[in-house]
């Protein structure tokens, strides 16, 4: 997905200049702290030497994380804005992640999508929620989407509508 890439990418550089940042501060601590003879890692010296700069690099860290954190809800919530759709990933440490996926035209909180990635194919599954095998039934026009073409992408489009249309009555 180009839009993922380009964000994945934005946050990447982001991650790294603040990871030199990081190092240019571990830097410039150790050339600060006193040595006699022969100079030592920050990370070889005891905890007397180095106190200050494990504080400056857990504050550097805590930083980071909170900055990662929001960068990453201010995006969930972008895309909810775009596609309407509140997404969550479940397991992600496992061979098969999965997603929830709500939409802002859901009638009940419950309602919602469940899919499947295993990693070692290129394409989602769809699992059997409540929501997914009504819209999954030969009867709905939604189900189309991905037994013809096999597109997600159609299919969460047609959802959107299908629901909409329910909400408004159009």
């Amino acid at each position: 997905n180009p839009l993922m890439d380009a964000v994945r990418e934005k946050f990447q550089a982001e991650i790294d200049a603040l990871k030199l940042q990081l190092e240019a501060a571990q830097d410039r601590r150790a050339s600060k702290s006193p040595s006699v003879g022969t100079t030592t890692p920050a990370s070889s010296r005891g905890s007397l030497g180095s106190a200050g700069t494990d504080v400056d690099v857990q504050k550097m860290h805590t930083r980071l994380k909170e900055r990662f954190r929001m960068q990453i809800a201010l995006f969930r919530e972008g895309v909810y804005l775009l596609t309407g759709f509140k997404i969550d990933m479940i397991d992600a440490d496992s061979d098969s992640p999965q997603f929830r996926v709500r939409s802002v035209y859901g009638e009940r909180e419950g309602d919602h999508l469940m899919f499947r990635w295993p990693k070692k194919k290129q394409t989602l599954e769809i699992m059997g929620t409540e929501m997914a095998q009504l819209l999954m039934s030969e009867r709905s026009p939604c189900s189309v989407y991905i037994r013809q073409y096999n597109s997600f992408p159609a299919f969460l489009a047609s959802v959107t509508m299908q629901l909409f249309e329910l909400q408004t009555n159009i």
